[in-house]
């Protein structure tokens, strides 16, 4: 990993909410697709969620939304473009969760936990009960309306193409089709769960989140609306 802009196949960034953004990525040499977020705090600054880096067209159209301020890695895997985000805005925190530090200073410097996200009515963070790895959901508050944001713990993949979508659907972390499966993967339930009732009782309590309408995984299809976003974390927490 270098902090040369190195741009992969991606999405034309996307306005959800009038401070909420998303872009979609591919993975080097894997089916999974990634997603950054994008977030606009209250005083107009930016706090941009799992980094990819664009074409630059539309990194100049991230960068007239506002100031880049905070560049979150959520999990020690998230790394791959914030080396490059962390050389093109020097100014911005590159935050990650306390467990991950040691492996994101390796290619990137970090300058805190996502403790220090400044308290906003856009935005709060909370840590993942449960999680081994300390990764948190971002809560987006738009309005009446609330968007929540996972990493890794999270997702909601579809059937993924070729041999190695194939083979992520044998481990039971995909769909049989293209509508998606809301779950914790067995892989991250190996890798990134220290207690299960813990994290499942946390997604439980998120699905009743006042004003839910849309739940974005960092990997696989969104939930967006009031029905379906309830319904992706209930089946996230079953699957525990």
């Amino acid at each position: 990993m270098s902090q040369s802009w190195t741009v992969l196949e991606h999405t034309r960034l996307e306005q959800l909410e009038e401070n909420l953004w998303q872009v979609e990525g591919t993975v080097p040499r894997l089916p999974l697709r990634r997603r950054m977020t994008v977030v606009r705090l209250s005083d107009g600054s930016l706090v941009v969620h799992n980094a990819i880096a664009l074409e630059e067209e539309q990194q100049r159209a991230l960068e007239a939304l506002g100031s880049v301020r905070y560049v979150v890695v959520p999990n020690p895997w998230h790394r791959l473009d914030a080396p490059a985000y962390a050389a093109r805005y020097p100014d911005a925190k590159i935050l990650c969760p306390r467990p991950a530090t040691k492996r994101v200073e390796k290619v990137v410097r970090v300058d805190g936990t996502l403790a220090a996200l400044p308290a906003d009515p856009a935005l709060a963070s909370e840590p993942l009960e449960g999680s081994s790895i300390g990764e948190h959901a971002l809560v987006v508050r738009s309005g009446a309306r609330a968007t929540i944001v996972f990493g890794d713990s999270v997702m909601n993949n579809p059937k993924l193409p070729g041999v190695k979508g194939w083979l992520y659907g044998l481990t039971g972390s995909t769909s049989n089709d293209e509508n998606g499966r809301p779950l914790v993967t067995p892989l991250a339930k190996l890798a990134m769960v220290r207690d299960k009732a813990a994290l499942r009782t946390h997604l439980t309590r998120l699905s009743s989140l006042t004003g839910l309408t849309r739940v974005i995984p960092g990997h696989g299809l969104l939930a967006t609306d009031a029905v379906s976003a309830p319904r992706l974390l209930e089946a996230a927490a079953a699957s525990l």
